[in-house]
């Protein structure tokens, strides 16, 4: 069957991608949520029954058995923890949360669209996307709305930039998710001088934004990234890089980067940070005078580093602190968890029976995915829910040994390396459950195979 004209599901995912990452809203109906992913969700699942009911719609060749089977048996441990839960309300809205991304993807990485249609749909999100960075440092630039959270550790910045993501954090995540493509594009896959400028501007205002979040984790990840790429892509990449304009554009985005607000000094709390979470008992190498010991300004600097190093070892040891809960949670209840959806409720009746976890709050977040999860859903639900990542990759490092043009290399190379940034992220942050950001990662995600798994077919 030939595909003659849009489909409903081809315009509301057109939509998605425009609306998405710019709109924000959240508020309820007595107990229920709404927000753009509740309204929009419901409506791409409604158009695909009516569009595969009238015919409008063909399917691609992918073979989605395994990912079905994968979300199923998430599922089936979800459902199962529920004999633990305290509170069903707070599991059901999870477990349906979660539907929301297994239909949103299925349904997305297994409609055939058109080429034509893939590039509309790379048009939709990268306008969005552009809008999201802009709008990201006119917020900062014009102190707009930003957020105030964190800024104990910042002498010089106004506030950090969350975009229209709420968080910095979040945005932080959404921009190293989509950063990797960027680059790649201005290096690797344009050609033409002025294209590759402008894709590399396009980069350099993720990569500001990106400083703006003032998120140090996500710093680190976003050069562990480039890391990354430069082990997929070593040649091509390199000798895109090294063309002059490229080059100099590099050297200049670094300066420029260098000397923002509190880079230098929020640099060194993040590898301190590192240090203190990976060599917890051995004195600091890293933290000290930045000066030599002659210099004048001495005195000064040694209190500061000083009082930087306390408030960074401070963070530390509360976001360990954090884990540490989450990981007494799922050790106490390692088979089913303490139920979907119910580690808040649970939180204080954990730091009551272990004071030394407590760190002065009624209900906290746990920042870690992975330990949610365990502590949530046991390690039958740990499995299953990273044996839906770990087939992720699989699949995407596959469709990437299947391309033979450069854009399908490009591509597969880009959300490979952004999704690695997601789940490094995911180590610190609960962003696996948050819905503006997990829809995009989905949505994105599912379009960026279907089309791999289109050209793989193509090239055959």
């Amino acid at each position: 069957m030939t595909q003659t004209k849009n489909s409903l599901t081809y315009y509301i995912t057109l939509i998605m991608l425009a609306v998405i990452p710019i709109v924000y809203f959240k508020t309820y109906i007595g107990p229920l949520p709404l927000s753009a992913e509740v309204v929009l969700i419901p409506l791409l699942v409604l158009s695909f029954v009516y569009d595969y009911r009238k015919g409008n719609i063909e399917f691609n060749r992918f073979n989605i058995r395994s990912f079905f089977i994968a979300f199923l048996l998430f599922l089936l441990a979800a459902i199962a923890s529920l004999v633990k839960a305290e509170s069903l309300s707070p599991a059901v809205m999870e477990i349906a949360r979660y539907l929301s991304y297994v239909f949103l993807f299925l349904i997305l990485v297994k409609v055939k669209f058109s080429k034509e249609q893939y590039l509309n749909f790379a048009k939709a999100f990268g306008i969005a996307a552009l809008i999201v960075g802009l709008f990201g440092i006119f917020q900062y630039v014009f102190n707009f709305s930003l957020n105030k959270a964190g800024l104990y550790a910042l002498k010089e910045a106004k506030g950090r930039v969350d975009s229209t993501l709420i968080n910095p954090n979040y945005y932080s995540s959404f921009l190293n998710f989509v950063i990797p493509t960027l680059l790649l594009l201005a290096v690797v896959y344009f050609k033409e001088k002025k294209v590759q400028l402008m894709f590399f501007a396009f980069y350099a205002i993720y990569v500001i934004n990106l400083i703006l979040t003032y998120t140090r984790a996500a710093w680190v990840t976003m050069i562990g990234g480039l890391l990354l790429i430069l082990m997929i892509m070593p040649k091509k990449f390199i000798k895109g890089f090294i063309k002059p304009h490229i080059l100099l554009s590099f050297i200049a985005l670094t300066i420029f980067v260098y000397f923002m607000p509190d880079v230098q000094e929020r640099t060194h709390s993040a590898l301190y940070a590192i240090e203190k979470l990976v060599f917890k008992n051995t004195s600091s190498v890293i933290s000290g005078p930045v000066f030599g010991d002659d210099d004048e300004g001495d005195e000064t600097t040694d209190e500061e580093m000083v009082e930087e190093d306390e408030t960074t070892n401070r963070a530390v040891v509360s976001r360990v602190t954090l884990w540490k809960t989450g990981w007494v949670m799922f050790r106490d209840n390692p088979v089913l968890g303490v139920g979907m959806g119910n580690y808040y409720v649970r939180y204080k009746d954990f730091v009551t029976k272990y004071p030394e976890l407590d760190i002065g709050h009624e209900a906290y977040s746990v920042h870690n995915s992975y330990l949610k999860v365990a502590a949530e859903t046991g390690t039958i639900g740990l499995m299953t829910f990273m044996a839906i990542y770990v087939l992720f990759f699989l699949q995407v490092a596959k469709l990437y040994f299947a391309q033979r043009e450069r854009l399908g290399k490009v591509l597969a190379a880009g959300l490979f390396v952004g999704a690695a940034t997601f789940m490094v992220q995911n180590l610190s942050n609960n962003l696996m459950f948050i819905p503006q950001l997990n829809v995009i990662f989905w949505l994105v995600s599912a379009l960026v195979i279907a089309f791999l798994h289109q050209l793989k077919e193509q090239a055959l």
